[in-house]
């Protein structure tokens, strides 16, 4: 079973609402405005071609009615490529489906928005508000965890942190080996119950 690391802070509140929420009619997560910019940025840097970026939107916003959401979508777009190209950050990867641990019946799932090539090693940036505590958040660490072992990196090379796309602001920590054990620990925990929890089939 896969968890997206979007979702882990409510289930680590309630395991039993969250399971609740996975059944049919429990709302799954639909397309959302949010999700069509990450993916026409990710476009962006497999090209490195803007029009390409841009295009992606077009196909988009055929999808939502919010005229000034949509062309939000277009703006933001534009600022970030004018702010990636006088940053002078080097993107790595982007859009990464990640799953950890690897093997299990329990797994952090999800996608980071993108990884950074950075002296230290890497970076893997969630494109989300920067909200206070974020530090506390538990998938945090495991991220840092899983990108590691995805580029063969040591944890200790991995940064982890958020960029708000409104106004293109970074953020990033590093989380030491007992603070990583400490998150494992409690993510296995909280899969044990969300197991018990989850209806078994019906014979």
């Amino acid at each position: 079973m896969k968890i997206s690391h979007k979702q882990l802070e409510a289930c680590r509140l309630s395991p039993k609402n969250w399971v609740a929420s996975r059944q049919p009619g429990g709302g799954w997560a639909s397309f959302g405005y949010k999700r069509a910019l990450n993916l026409a940025i990710s476009a962006f840097h497999d090209t490195n071609d803007i029009g390409v970026a841009v295009a992606k939107i077009d196909g988009y916003a055929k999808r939502f009615k919010d005229t000034k959401k949509i062309a939000l979508l277009y703006e933001f777009l534009e600022d970030y490529a004018k702010w990636f190209a006088a940053s002078g950050i080097i993107s790595a990867d982007s859009n990464v489906l990640v799953a950890y641990p690897i093997k299990g019946n329990w797994q952090l799932g999800g996608y980071i928005s993108r990884v950074d090539y950075l002296q230290s090693g890497y970076r893997a940036v969630l494109f989300e508000s920067i909200a206070p505590g974020w530090k506390n958040q538990l998938r945090m660490p495991l991220v840092q965890t899983a990108i590691a072992e995805r580029y063969g990196r040591p944890a200790t090379e991995v940064k982890v942190g958020f960029q708000e796309i409104d106004g293109n602001t970074l953020t990033d920590t590093r989380f030491s080996v007992a603070e990583r054990a400490a998150a494992e620990t409690e993510f296995s925990k909280i899969g044990t119950q969300v197991l018990k929890l989850w209806p078994k089939p019906s014979a």
